[in-house]
């Protein structure tokens, strides 16, 4: 049956030619008729030979360009054709494989059905060789395991090194220069060349009107308290050490004055779940809600030793405190950590010891104790996250109590209402801890 077909086709694509033929030629007759008869019958006016002329060039190549595109069809059809008999062809092949399979399993069962002992005496062998290539089989996979299990342990003994390795890796992390850490401080010394260190002679009290010199402007809220300043507000200090002087707020009135604010929040205007490089220069309005700054907190507490103070209030006006009275916050180089805490004393608990040690962390670099995750991200803030936390004076103000679902993330102290309630106030202020002061031990109290 495919024969027939493909002869067929054949005969199609023959007829089709002839028909071309056929057509080229009588085309061809009627111009070399047309020419004698013009020859044999000239035009006796003149001009009309070079009219026919060009009628004759336009027919001519008018004819070649219907024998091109008559051809073209041609061949395109012929290629089609040639495509559907390779398809049938293939798809006969294909029948006449089906086929032949069919009739040697019907033979094969035929002759089983004549036979079966000595069909199932051969099924038996080929088990019996199969049995033998799997045991040959097992026996190349039992020495493949010999060699892999020699490789686990080189593996395991790398892998050994390795974890030493990791392990003073990470105790020299501490004192690795992160990029952060660089981006920081090519900002640092822009801004010191936008802001030179002035060179002055005299200073004024806090800020008001009229000139303010620096030479001699004093190095904290406690410094300008000594010179007689006993009015709380915004003053110009400048640390020991420090090239460019900033402003601060100072508290001149609670336990005797000379109080830096190093964090302030009473209203929830400012936005406090901000970045690390907001935390370390600092954010907000020294009028209102503010957040010193890291850098500026380190230049005050890094190279003496500060007490501090955390007040709070909760929804219900009740106040609350926590006095510390050593404190200390580390370089960018150390994490900004809460390098120095102890000495509590107050009523609002200590939920701030848990973290002392700790690095401080916001949601772009996480510096906590906690693998599985941010504690800055998840609790919506930033803070000396260990894993996590007991305090979080920088998380969401959401003012009283919260949801199960809001555990953690709100503005709280945990000692103090608790993690699952955000209090409407927060501050924190640093002085300078008094030479006169006991010493303290290493257990947090002073040595009377």
């Amino acid at each position: 049956m495919c024969q027939r077909f493909t002869v067929l086709i054949l005969f199609f694509y023959v007829i089709r030619n002839v028909d071309c033929a056929n057509y080229v030629n009588d085309t061809r007759r009627q111009v070399d008729n047309d020419s004698r008869y013009r020859q044999e019958h000239p035009d006796p006016r003149r001009g009309r030979q070079s009219c026919d002329t060009d009628q004759l060039e336009y027919r001519l190549t008018r004819l070649e360009v219907q024998v091109a595109e008559k051809t073209e069809n041609l061949r395109s059809e012929i290629r089609e054709g040639n495509r559907r008999l390779q398809a049938l062809e293939y798809q006969c092949a294909e029948v006449h494989t089906a086929l032949d399979n069919f009739k040697n399993e019907i033979n094969r069962y035929a002759e089983i059905s004549q036979q079966p002992q000595r069909y199932v005496n051969e099924d038996t062998s080929r088990l019996e060789r199969r049995i033998d290539n799997l045991a040959k089989g097992m026996q190349i996979f039992a020495a493949a395991l010999k060699i892999v299990t020699s490789d686990v342990g080189w593996i395991s003994k790398n892998i050994s090194g390795i974890v030493n390795t990791t392990g003073t890796l990470l105790q020299e992390h501490q004192n690795i220069v992160t990029k952060q850490f660089l981006t920081n401080s090519l900002v640092d010394i822009r801004l010191h060349q936008l802001y030179p260190p002035s060179h002055a002679t005299n200073y004024n009290g806090a800020l008001s009107t009229g000139e303010l010199l620096t030479e001699s402007i004093p190095k904290n809220c406690k410094d300008i308290l000594e010179k007689g300043e006993t009015k709380t507000g915004i003053y110009l200090i400048q640390p020991n050490g420090v090239s460019k002087p900033f402003m601060v707020l100072c508290d001149m009135d609670t336990r005797g004055g000379g109080w830096t604010y190093i964090h302030n929040r009473f209203e929830g205007s400012q936005d406090f779940f901000l970045d690390m490089h907001n935390y370390k220069f600092g954010f907000g309005n020294l009028g209102g809600e503010f957040w010193l700054g890291l850098e500026n907190i380190h230049l005050l507490t890094g190279s003496e030793v500060n007490e501090l103070l955390v007040e709070l209030v909760d929804a219900n006006d009740e106040k609350a405190h926590a006095h510390y009275s050593a404190f200390s916050v580390g370089s960018e180089v150390e994490g900004y950590s809460l390098k120095v805490l102890s000495g509590y004393t107050g009523d609002a608990g200590d939920s701030l010891t848990y973290h002392a040690g700790s690095r401080f962390s916001t949601k772009d670099m996480d510096q906590d104790g906690w693998s599985d995750g941010n504690c800055a991200s998840s609790h919506g803030g930033a803070w000396w996250y260990r894993g996590c936390d007991t305090s979080n004076l920088n998380g969401r103000y959401l003012n009283g109590e919260l949801p199960e679902s809001y555990l953690y993330t709100g503005m709280y102290w945990g000692d103090f209402r608790g993690a699952q309630y955000s209090l409407s106030q927060a501050r924190m202020m640093v002085r300078p801890r008094d030479t006169s002061s006991s010493p303290i031990r290493p257990g947090g109290k002073e040595i009377n």
